[in-house]
């Protein structure tokens, strides 16, 4: 439902599409050069209309004109044949389009099946795409790419290609320049305005913590907003994300919808970001334009590497006493907005909207809201969400006004079950109204194990050539050198979570310069590839820890090998701009080497380094979890020694004392005699101290009380009193 906005209140959305996507490793395309191009018809002067047109930041905003198709392998395109494989091949040309995108329907790939998409003159490439990549929908929007021809090229294992497989039923004529031309990935990346903070520019925990649960949405192909993923009273690992309904009206638009979450600069007013991790499609659970929200709950749930959160609310009659907000202005990068003072109870300024269901930010102090934000979350100083943004006048100029919707009237709108969230994120039927947050995998994590073979205390080092020669000895060099692994002495059977590397220099002259990580096989020397993924150059920092993933976990039976591969795209033959990784000091034996360097022909010890021959090992250590399965039953030590809670019985308050250990991360819960929660709490760095919560208003009676240090469970009951 849209509704026309007569006075001066900005519905935040945007439009346009990122890279990254459910990709999996799967064979190569193979068609360069094509001759016949199935031509879209979008005529010219419609483009020119639409470029011309001052869209109203009150609707989506629109980047590409959609034309609706039915092209399927038996209608359009050419069938080749490459080994064992079929392939349908579809160039797709749109005159005049400055980017080009698609939507795959039907989409229902059979195993061994796989998908590329690609631009005329291979810039992007995306795939390999693959049964998985929907987790079973039947339709599946792709990113653009650049230009005005698309190839879209689907291999089929066998000599025949299953009906209702694979279609593609809308083409996208971009007409306003998705791509930018200085090779930045994302035409949108740093589009927001100047007063916009990267979130990476905070270190407080409460922020970031907060924002692996933010997720921006591209929807259908046409609009962007901001979304928040949510937990529910049961913990149970359902992948529920709230946004503006305006964003996500139905449920086409909610399977058409890519999730794209942890999109942020890599370090504080840093680049564009790699690694992006992205989710395809949702089922619409429940929507409701008269409070402006819609809950979907994802098709696939989010990997560990993408480190996902899902936040706490808050539905008490509370006001907070400051807020922030985590968003996605004009498709940036991630941008975090702060409001030292309390939100004001009120009504939108439009007919349409129920009376008082909104939060009314006065000012921000820091930041403002663009178009992009619609659906960010509101959070409150204990870091959990109070609403979703519907609109706003707020800008750089004049960050005054925004609104956003009451997450307590998205529980009480209505009893309609598709209609409010109370069956959604409270399905035991609780009645809490106050929920922490959740780390679906932090059992797993607290599992870890971080491998590698130079030392803690080790801050590493680096060998610089003395002229003639010149580079590093564990980057680009005179001697040609340019790959480097590192031996990862592991025993039995794991998943590798990421890597985490000693950056001891980083500096490009292309933005094309990039370093590809790898995991292969162990023995004496590295073996085959298991894994591979590349960054830019520009995306490390000199003197810092890089984390690299591979965008899944890696499954490895013992020892492995891991390292990089730097590359320049000015030729290797002068001194230039480095990335290497540090090197630990020298061990007394060579039979303590684990660090290796390849040579052009064959792996080799750097004890047999051409320039700076010793046993060393390289500042590259990787994250082991057991595994990464859902839900893994905790069965954390019940302590009750080292845990003091007094008084109890209690009257107004409860104090709870732990001096034995520091603790990082503490959850409080207390639950009434039945089970219900009636209160919940989630605190940082509290232990070794005191924790004093004020229980007022709890009729007398027994309760009891769950209280997580870190891994450590404690639990036990607490008496009320009649007397405060």
């Amino acid at each position: 439902m849209k509704r026309l906005i007569l006075i001066a209140i900005v519905s935040l959305s945007a439009s346009l599409l990122v890279c990254g996507q459910p990709e999996f490793p799967s064979g190569s395309p193979l068609f360069p050069e094509i001759g016949k191009w199935h031509e879209i018809s979008v005529d010219p002067q419609h483009a020119e209309a639409m470029r011309a047109v001052n869209q109203p930041k009150d609707q989506p905003f629109r980047f590409a004109i959609p034309v609706e198709v039915s092209l399927t392998p038996f209608n359009s395109g050419f069938i080749a044949t490459r080994g064992s494989e079929t392939i349908w091949v579809l160039p797709v040309s749109s005159k005049g389009a400055l980017s080009l995108n698609v939507i795959l329907s039907p989409y229902n790939l059979p195993r061994g099946a796989y998908i590329y998409v690609y631009d005329h003159d291979r810039q992007i490439v995306r795939g390999a795409f693959t049964g998985e990549s929907t987790s079973g929908t039947l339709s599946m929007p792709v990113m653009p790419v650049p230009g005005e021809r698309l190839v879209l090229e689907c291999h089929f294992p066998g000599t025949r290609i299953p009906e209702n497989s694979v279609g593609v039923t809308q083409v996208a004529h971009d007409f306003t320049g998705f791509f930018s031309p200085d090779g930045i990935k994302d035409f949108y990346y740093g589009h927001s305005d100047d007063c916009e903070i990267d979130l990476n520019c905070s270190t407080n925990p409460l922020y970031l913590t907060a924002s692996r649960s933010v997720v921006r949405l591209l929807v259908a192909g046409t609009e962007l907003c901001t979304g928040v993923m949510v937990n529910n009273t049961g913990n149970v690992s359902r992948a529920y994300l709230i946004t503006a309904n305006h964003c996500i009206e139905n449920q086409s638009h909610a399977t058409n919808t890519v999730f794209v979450l942890n999109y942020r600069s890599p370090s504080c007013a840093g680049p564009d970001m790699t690694n992006t991790y992205t989710l395809t499609g949702s089922e619409l659970r429940a929507t409701n334009p008269e409070i402006d929200f819609a809950l979907v709950e994802l098709n696939q749930f989010p990997s560990l590497v993408a480190r996902p959160y899902f936040t706490g609310w808050d539905i008490t009659a509370t006001t907070p006493t400051n807020t922030f907000t985590l968003h996605h202005p004009e498709g940036d990068v991630m941008k975090l907005s702060i409001d030292d003072n309390a939100p004001v109870t009120a009504s939108y300024p439009v007919e349409g909207f129920v009376a008082a269901g909104f939060w009314r930010v006065l000012r921000w102090d820091l930041g403002t809201t663009e178009r992009g934000s619609s659906g960010a979350p509101l959070f409150d100083q204990n870091g959990r969400l109070r609403g979703t943004l519907t609109g706003g006048a707020a800008t750089c100029d004049d960050p005054a006004n925004d609104y956003y919707a009451k997450l307590i009237r998205m529980f009480n709108i209505t009893t309609v079950s598709s209609g409010h969230l109370r069956p959604w994120l409270d399905p035991a039927g609780t009645g809490a109204t106050l929920v922490s947050g959740r780390d679906p995998y932090g059992y797993n994590l607290s599992r870890s194990d971080t491998i590698g073979g130079i030392p803690v205390n080790d801050p590493g080092t680096t060998d610089a050539y003395s002229s003639p020669g010149w580079g590093l000895a564990t980057g680009n060099n005179s001697d040609v050198l340019t790959r480097y692994a590192e031996y990862i002495p592991f025993s039995g059977t794991g998943e590798i979570a990421w890597l985490r590397l000693q950056v001891s220099a980083s500096s490009f002259i292309n933005v094309a310069d990039s370093v590809r990580f790898y995991i292969w096989n162990g023995g004496a020397l590295p073996g085959s590839v298991i894994a591979t993924r590349k960054l830019r150059i520009n995306e490390a920092v000199s003197g810092s820890v890089l984390e690299v993933d591979f965008g899944r976990t890696i499954k490895v039976t013992g020892s492995f090998y891991a390292g990089y591969t730097v590359y320049y795209k000015n030729p290797l033959n002068q001194p230039q701009t480095q990335f290497a990784v540090a090197r630990s000091a020298p061990w007394a034996l060579p039979s303590q080497n684990t660090a290796y360097f390849y040579s052009g022909s064959a792996w080799k010890p750097f004890t047999q380094h051409p320039s700076f021959p010793m046993a060393v090992s390289l500042g590259i250590k990787a994250v082991m979890v057991e595994n990464t399965v859902l839900n893994q039953l905790e069965d954390p030590e019940q302590e009750t020694t080292d845990l003091k809670v007094y008084p109890n019985p209690f009257a107004s308050e409860v104090t709870f004392i732990l001096t034995e250990r520091g603790v990082t991360s503490t959850t409080l819960t207390i639950y009434d005699n039945v089970g219900r929660v009636v209160s919940t709490g989630e605190y940082r760095n509290i232990f070794p101290g005191e924790l004093t919560v004020p229980l007022p208003g709890l009729a007398p009676g027994i309760y009891h009380y769950g209280l997580r240090a870190d891994s450590v469970f404690y639990s036990g009951t607490l008496v009320k009193t009649g007397t405060e």
